[in-house]
Formats: structure tokens, C-alpha cells, sequence
């Protein structure tokens, strides 16, 4: 960035930056929209388990948890949503029946856990839990996922691709 100021000029630079945030902004409320409606469409009646669904998060994702499909909502940090348990996905296993959710939805939390072991693990129980899962992740180019401090994984196309291979009735928007 800095030997593009001299050459553009420090106002050039900063309004490309801004853009390109609201298009990165832009693109994470499209993907976020059509991930949960694939999810309702999967859930085959049987609701959708929303996966890090606090409004903190995102201002979306209160219209998400407060959606009648919704038959639970977890997150690691306490916040009163309908139907709302705390837990930390990272360690502790979904406190339900196998298959008993028809999709479970997880937007923009697998990048917030610990290691890749972690990811597996927390997948891992979503599989157990739902028939279907689908994911929402940080685009794999935009550069909001990868300077994010509080982002501790960052999913290339391969990643997202082996994701996809090791559990197959997951489906990944990015």
C-alpha cells in the first residue's frame, strides 16, 4: 500500500480500500442470505440448529435466530436469543440426539476456533446433530477474513475443498 500512495495518492488509496469493505460487506450479506436459505430448504421440516448465533456477530443474524425454522441457537457468549444455549463448539459436544435437526447452520465461526483439529471436531458434531450442514465462510480472496486479529483459521479453496471431501452433506458458502 504505501508505494501505491505516491503513485495513486493517499485519497485514491482510501477510497479503493473503502470499497472494496462495502463490497466485501455486501458479499457477506448475500452469502449469509442465500446459506440460510439453502438451510431452511434442506431442513426437510425437521428446523435448522443455528451454529454462533449471536446478533453481536452480525446484524443479520438476529433476524436468523429469531426465524420460527430456528429450533435452537448456540454461541459462546451469553445473549438471550430464542431458544439459546451456551456452548463453546471448540470442546464441548451439541447437547442433542443424533440427526435430530434437519440442517445446522454455521456462519462465520469455523475461522474463530482454535486449530484445525477443532474444526474437524466442531464439524464433526454438526454432522452428528443434522442431517445437512451448511457453513458460511470468509471468501478465501477478500482481505477482511485474513486481517481480522480474532480469526485463528484462514480456509484456502483447498481447505474448503477438503472440508467438502471428508463430509459430504456439508456444503460451504464463501
Amino acid at each position: 500500500m504505501s508505494v501505491l500512495a505516491p503513485l495513486l495518492g493517499l485519497g485514491m488509496v482510501k477510497a479503493a480500500l473503502m470499497a472494496y469493505a462495502a463490497m466485501d460487506l455486501i458479499h457477506m450479506t448475500i452469502t449469509k442470505r442465500a446459506a440460510f436459505e439453502e438451510a431452511q430448504r434442506l431442513s426437510n421440516g425437521k428446523g435448522v440448529i443455528n451454529i454462533g448465533a449471536g446478533p453481536h456477530r452480525f446484524p443479520q443474524s438476529q433476524v436468523i435466530a429469531e426465524h420460527p425454522e430456528v429450533m435452537s441457537n448456540l454461541d459462546i457468549v451469553a445473549d438471550g436469543m430464542p431458544h439459546f444455549r451456551q456452548i463453546d463448539v471448540e470442546s464441548e459436544a451439541l447437547p442433542f440426539a443424533d440427526k435430530q435437526f434437519g440442517c445446522a447452520f454455521a456462519s462465520h465461526i469455523l475461522e474463530h476456533l482454535e486449530s484445525w483439529p477443532s474444526v474437524e471436531f466442531a464439524l464433526s458434531e454438526m454432522v452428528r446433530v443434522a442431517d445437512y450442514v451448511v457453513v458460511v465462510l470468509p471468501h478465501p480472496a477478500y482481505f477482511s477474513g485474513w486481517l481480522a486479529p480474532e480469526h485463528r483459521q484462514h480456509f484456502s479453496r483447498d481447505d474448503i475443498d477438503e472440508m467438502v471431501g471428508l463430509y459430504p452433506n456439508v456444503t460451504i458458502f464463501y
